[in-house]
C-alpha cells in the first residue's frame, strides 16, 4: 500500500487535490486550520490532518508527510518540500495564467508536473531546450466535480442559497486582496444592480476563507445591506466555485481563473478593470516575467469574451451595473465564438476525467 499526501496551505488548491483523491486515495494535510474547516466541509470523505512545526513527529500531518510514498500539491512550496523523500507532483492550482520561464524553473524540484491543457502545455516546450521536466497533459481537475447544468440542479442550488430560482443569477467573483476590484465594485454593484436579479458576491478564498481584519471590516460593513436587498447573498465559500458556477447566468470578474473555470459551462462575461488589474497591467505583467509576445496575445484574449467595465482612471462617480449587466447578457451570443475559442486554448477537452488521468501518470511515473 503507497502512502499518498495530499498538501497545501492555501484552499484554492484543494478542489484539484481532492478529486485526485476519489481515484488515489490518501490523506489532505495543511498547516492552516481555515484550510481543514472548509476542507472537513466541502470534502467530509477526504481523510485531512494537520501539520505544525513545533510538534515534530508528534504531529498526525508531521507524521504523514514524512510517511509519505508521494507528495502531491499545487503550489511550489520547494523549500517545504525539500527535507521529505516522497517523489513529488504538482498539478498547479487554479489555471496558472502565466508559466513564464521562471515560474517554469520554480517547479523543476517536482518529479511531475501535470499539465492543465494547450496553453500551459506551449509554455513548457517553448522552455524544453533548457528546462526539461516531466510533464504530462491532464486536463484541469476541478471539472470532474462540476455539476451537470440542469434546472433540477438549479433549483436546488438557488433554494438552498436563499435565492430565487425563477430570477436570472449574477455570481460576482474578484481576484484575490491587492489586486482584486472588490473594494471598488463590490458596492456599485450592490447599490445599482436591479433586484430582479440573484445576487451572489463571492470574495476570493484568500478574503473569504482566511479573512484579515480589514476583510472582516468590509464584510460588517456589508451585511445589512446584503440583508436589504432581496435576492442576494455573500458567499464566504460555503458552496463549491463549481457549484456557484453552475447556476450562473453571468459572470462578473477580474479576467481571472474563475472566470476562466466558468467557461466550461459558456457562462457569459462582464470584466472589471481597474488601475491594478486591467488589460494593460497584465500584459506588462507577461512583459515583466517574460511572457512569449504570442502567448501574451492570446492570454489578453480573454477580454473578447465579454464587455469590460472600468474603475479608476477616467471613471467618475458610481458606476450603473445594472447598464452594464443587461448590456452584457444582451450581447452574450456576439461573443459566444471567442468564450469557445479561448475555452479550448486554455483547457482543451470538456469533460471530467482529469483526475484518472493524473491518478494513471502517477502510478505510471511516481509508484
Amino acid at each position: 500500500m503507497n502512502d499518498i499526501v495530499y498538501f497545501s496551505k492555501m484552499f484554492q488548491a484543494v478542489p484539484h487535490l481532492a478529486q485526485i483523491a476519489r481515484v488515489l486515495p490518501g490523506t489532505f494535510v495543511s498547516n492552516r486550520s481555515s484550510t481543514l474547516k472548509v476542507v472537513r466541509r466541502q470534502y467530509p470523505q477526504l481523510q485531512s490532518a494537520r501539520y505544525l512545526k513545533h510538534l515534530g513527529p508528534l504531529g498526525k500531518g508531521n507524521r504523514k508527510l514524512s510517511g509519505a510514498d508521494v507528495i502531491v500539491t499545487g503550489s511550489p512550496y520547494r523549500e517545504f518540500l525539500q527535507p521529505y523523500a516522497a517523489r513529488k507532483c504538482t498539478v498547479f492550482h487554479g489555471t496558472y495564467m502565466f508559466l513564464s520561464r521562471e515560474a517554469l524553473q520554480a517547479n523543476t524540484h517536482f518529479d511531475l508536473l501535470c499539465i492543465i491543457g494547450p496553453r500551459m502545455q506551449q509554455m513548457v516546450e517553448r522552455f524544453a531546450d533548457d528546462i526539461p521536466v516531466k510533464a504530462v497533459r491532464t486536463g484541469f481537475l476541478p471539472f470532474c466535480e462540476f455539476p451537470q447544468r440542469t434546472e433540477a440542479h438549479r433549483h436546488e442550488v438557488l433554494t438552498e442559497m436563499g435565492l430565487d430560482p425563477s430570477q436570472p443569477t449574477v455570481v460576482y467573483t474578484p481576484s484575490r486582496r491587492g489586486i482584486g476590484s472588490w473594494d471598488q465594485a463590490v458596492e456599485a454593484l450592490l447599490d445599482t444592480l436591479a433586484t430582479h436579479y440573484n445576487l451572489v458576491l463571492r470574495p476570493h478564498p484568500s478574503q473569504g476563507v482566511t479573512p484579515r481584519s480589514r476583510d472582516h471590516a468590509l464584510f460588517r460593513k456589508l451585511a445589512a445591506r446584503i440583508e436589504a436587498r432581496p435576492h442576494c447573498v455573500l458567499d464566504l465559500s460555503r458552496f463549491a466555485l463549481s457549484t456557484v458556477l453552475s447556476v450562473a447566468d453571468l459572470v462578473i470578474s477580474d479576467a481571472n481563473s474563475p472566470a476562466e473555470e466558468s467557461l466550461f459551462y459558456d457562462v457569459p462575461q462582464l470584466f472589471v478593470e481597474t488601475d491594478t488589474f486591467s488589460r494593460d497591467t497584465l500584459a506588462r505583467q507577461g512583459e515583466r516575467e517574460g511572457m512569449h509576445a504570442d502567448d501574451m496575445a492570446r492570454l489578453l484574449a480573454i477580454y473578447d469574451c465579454g464587455p469590460s467595465v472600468h474603475f479608476g482612471g477616467q471613471h467618475q462617480g458610481p458606476h450603473d451595473f445594472n447598464a452594464t449587466v443587461e448590456d452584457a447578457l444582451a450581447r452574450a451570443a456576439q461573443h459566444r465564438s471567442a468564450r469557445e475559442h479561448y475555452f479550448s486554448w486554455v483547457f482543451g477537452e470538456r469533460d471530467r476525467q482529469a483526475n484518472q488521468r493524473v491518478a494513471a501518470a502517477i502510478r505510471q511515473h511516481l509508484l
